[in-house]
Parts: C-alpha cells; structure tokens; sequence
C-alpha cells in the first residue's frame, strides 16, 4: 500500500501511468506543489520489485520539495520513475506514451533529465508535452549547472570546514564521470584542485580524466579516498553503516541522489565529524537551468540563484552546528519552516 509505504509523506499525488501497447510503466508521484506546480526528473531504472520503484519515487519526490524550497524555485516537488531498463527497454513510442500522460497534467508537472535519461529522451517526450525541460533541441545542458552549483557548495564546505573557499590545493574524490561528475572534475581541475575520479565505467572514467588532467582510481575504492572531500556524482544510497566508519573525507558534497542509505547514517557522519551536505542543497542548478529555459525565470535570476547556493550550503552547516544535529535534519527543518512561512508554501 502507498500509505504504509515508510516514505508516504502525505504527498499529494501518486499515480501509476501504464500504456500496456508501448510498454510503459511509471510511477508519478507528487509531494508538494507551490504555484500549483510539483518538478522533478524523470528517472528510468529496472527496479526489483514495484514496491522499490514506488519508493524511490516517495523519496526522490520528497528531496524534490525541499530542493525547490531551498533554492527559492515556484515550485514544489515531483518525480517520475520509469519501470525498465534504459539501455533495452527504452523507444520512442515508450517516452512519447509518457509524454501524453505529462501533457494531461496540463502544466502540475515539470519533468527533466535524470538517471536512466537525457537531453535526446527530453526531445522525444516533448514532441508530446511542453512541460519538460533539458531537451537536446534546446541551449544549454542541466548538467552545467548543476556542476556549477555543486562546486559552489564546494566552496561553501570548504570554508566551513577548511576556513577558506579558495578549491586551489584542495583534494576532491569524484564519484561518477557523467555528464555531471564530468563537469565537477573539470571546474575543480581549473580552480587548481587536486582530483581524483572513479566510475563505475573505467574507460569512461579514463576519458574524463585525459581531458582534465585528474587522476583514476577504483570504481570500488574512491569512497575511501584520502581526500578533503568526497564528492558523489552517480547513484544514491551509497552511504551507510558499514563504509562510514572506512571515510577518510572531511566533508562531502555531490549531486547524486539520497547519498544516505538511512536516515541514521547522516547522523552517524555528524558523531564522525564529517561535513555532509544533503544533495538537494547544492544540487538545484538542473532545476534552476530548467525553469529559466521554460520561461519561469530570466537569466539573471538563475545566475543569482546559482550563487546563492554558496549561501544556502554554509547556512546549513552552521544551523547544524548551532543545533548539534545532523545536516541532513537541519536542511530539512529550514525548508519545513520556509515551506510554513511563505505564503507560496500552500498547495494550490
């Protein structure tokens, strides 16, 4: 049941899209909406069961509200989660279905690139909907600023945990050579950081680093790096009780989703005095870049959105300390109290 499920935060929609003819299988589920709107990406994954997929959909969507919140987006949050493998399951016919159930939300929902997606997928879905954004047939990359903004949360840890926000000679481990992590490596690389990255995909974590000039290392290993940060760009959930106790990193900072495995994993970095930030602080810029190329913002509002995540990340650091809890309970609580101040926090 969606209402026993552990995730199930009262959200105000959850739905099952099915077009049995293209093979489509989704799950959609709304937490909030602010402006009469809920955003989020459109994920595409073989799941084990569809009770796993409903619950990334349950959390992602979650994280989704406090992202927009924090970084001061008309809007709340929302995720789509495609049952399937993208690498054989994924056609045209397949996203255009998706796009028909997008377009019936007549502009509630705002889709994007996520894993399992890209900018192509988005051109395809929009020959169905103009409610998506990151299409390759558009200007611009998500990818590029949500590598600008991870980087300005970068500076943000790093002047709290470091006392300066200068990357020059700091060490990073990035973890994934996407379009994202890829991006990170080669901003890091050009402010004079020493960097290392792995994936899970070695010839592609070798291309990255040739054109960068940072180091590989192990897909298996670069948790455990000696590093000043560690900075996950793949998968989520990749933090739990087992490998906290083995990070060398004195803070982490990445865009990947849900980097906890549980909620007492943030809390078990605190007791090890690691600096985390919760992913959906520093890594709104795909969001930002998509509401500026949908129109809902101009240009200088993303720039200034893009930098304010500098602000955003240290005033969570410093709530946390001020509060001795853990970050990922002070990023909460500061979006729960804008969501309850602002007038847009209502559903409409």
């Amino acid at each position: 049941m969606v209402f026993d499920n552990p995730e199930f935060d009262g959200h105000e929609r959850v739905a099952f899209a099915t077009d049995a003819k293209f093979g489509l299988q989704a799950i959609h589920a709304t937490h909030r909406k602010r402006h009469g709107v809920g955003a989020g990406g459109i994920r595409m994954r073989s799941y084990p069961t569809a009770k796993d997929a409903l619950t990334d959909a349950l959390r992602l969507s979650r994280a989704m509200t406090y992202k927009f919140v924090l970084a001061d987006l008309p809007a709340g949050g929302a995720k789509t989660v495609v049952i399937g493998d993208p690498a054989t399951d994924k056609t045209r016919d397949l996203l255009k279905a998706l796009g028909r159930y997008i377009e019936d939300l007549h502009g509630a929902y705002l889709g994007g690139p996520d894993v399992g997606t890209n900018g192509d997928d988005m051109a395809v879905i929009g020959e169905e909907t103009s409610y998506v954004a990151g299409r390759s047939n558009e200007p611009g990359s998500t990818a590029v600023p949500i590598a600008l903004g991870v980087v300005n949360g970068m500076r943000a840890v790093a002047n709290f945990a470091f006392g300066g926000d200068d990357p020059n000679g700091v060490s990073v481990a990035v973890q994934g050579s996407g379009g994202v992590g890829s991006r990170v490596c080669g901003l890091l690389a050009d402010a004079g950081a020493h960097v290392v990255v792995a994936d899970v995909n070695a010839d592609a974590a070798a291309s990255i680093a040739e054109k960068t000039g940072t180091k590989v290392v192990d897909a298996q290993e670069i948790l455990f790096v000696d590093a000043d940060i560690l900075s996950p760009c793949a998968l989520g959930a990749i933090l739990n009780e087992q490998n906290i106790p083995r990070l060398k990193a004195r803070a982490i900072c990445g865009a990947a989703n849900n980097q906890l495995a549980t909620k007492a994993d943030g809390e078990r970095l605190k007791e090890r005095g690691i600096s985390f930030v919760p992913d959906y602080v520093v890594s709104s810029g795909g969001a930002i870049g998509g509401f500026h190329e949908l129109g809902y913002i101009d240009a200088a509002q993303r720039d200034q959105k893009l930098a304010q995540i500098y602000d955003t990340t240290l005033r969570t650091l410093e709530l946390a300390r001020r509060d001795s809890v853990s970050t990922e309970v002070a990023a909460q609580n500061l979006a729960v109290a804008i969501l309850e101040t602002s007038s847009n926090g209502a559903s409409e």
